[in-house]
């Protein structure tokens, strides 16, 4: 008895385009796996208020929880990570819910949390009008070497406290009528804004509603404007 011979049946070519193309869905996705767990991994856990914390308050755990952020380069160290304790530490300063904890704004004892109250003369155009008054908060920028290719722009303090604003007219800087805005500050933040009092030109800007998360302590240049 004669058997045909078996003949092979050749795989299709479109077989072959397919799963090349399934490779390379394949490949794309797992690169962009790869991304997002590399953009995860630079993100930091930063202690973050879940309540408005007043000023002087003994840090319970209801009081702060660990975030998931990613912060520029430039705010590094500023504020408390996973490997602090913050419980029972003391504020500095009123915290609002939601806000990121800064170190300066924690001392481990409430003696070593006391603030300084310091008055900084601002021309009255420059602290909103001299519409301030006492309980706002407020940011304190300074400009130097205004007019010329080193000027820049510094934030000496976020959302500190008005104790107190002197009438416009009481006080005199030169030939200039200035209004003089009482702050409660910090020891460092108390040396910076000295020191901008007498070589820059100082901006009061009124704080409304809580600080958001993105508005931290920056420079701003001349080069930065086109």
């Amino acid at each position: 008895m004669n058997v045909a011979a078996a003949r092979r049946v050749a795989r299709p070519s479109w077989v072959n385009l397919r799963t090349a193309l399934g490779l390379l869905l394949f490949g794309t996705a797992l690169l962009g796996g790869q991304r997002v767990l590399a953009a995860d991994d630079s993100r930091e856990h930063i202690w973050a208020a879940t309540r408005d914390i007043p000023q002087d308050a003994v840090l319970t755990p209801d009081d702060v929880e660990l975030v998931s952020v990613q912060l520029p380069a430039h705010l590094g160290g500023i504020y408390v990570d996973e490997d602090a304790a913050l419980v029972g530490q003391v504020a500095t300063r009123p915290v609002r819910a939601g806000e990121l904890v800064a170190s300066a704004w924690l001392a481990p004892t409430p003696e070593t949390a006391a603030g300084r109250w310091m008055t900084i003369p601002v021309e009255p155009e420059h602290a909103v009008g001299g519409a301030l008054q006492p309980g706002d908060r407020v940011d304190v920028l300074a400009t130097f070497d205004a007019g010329n290719a080193r000027a820049r722009t510094v934030v000496l303090a976020r959302a500190v406290d008005v104790l107190e604003v002197v009438e416009t007219g009481a006080l005199a800087f030169g030939e200039e009528t200035v209004v003089g805005v009482t702050l409660e500050v910090g020891p460092e933040q108390a040396s910076r804004l000295a020191f901008a009092s007498r070589t820059g030109a100082v901006d009061v800007v009124r704080v409304d509603g809580p600080v958001e998360q993105d508005e931290r302590a920056a420079t701003v240049r001349s080069g930065d404007f086109p």
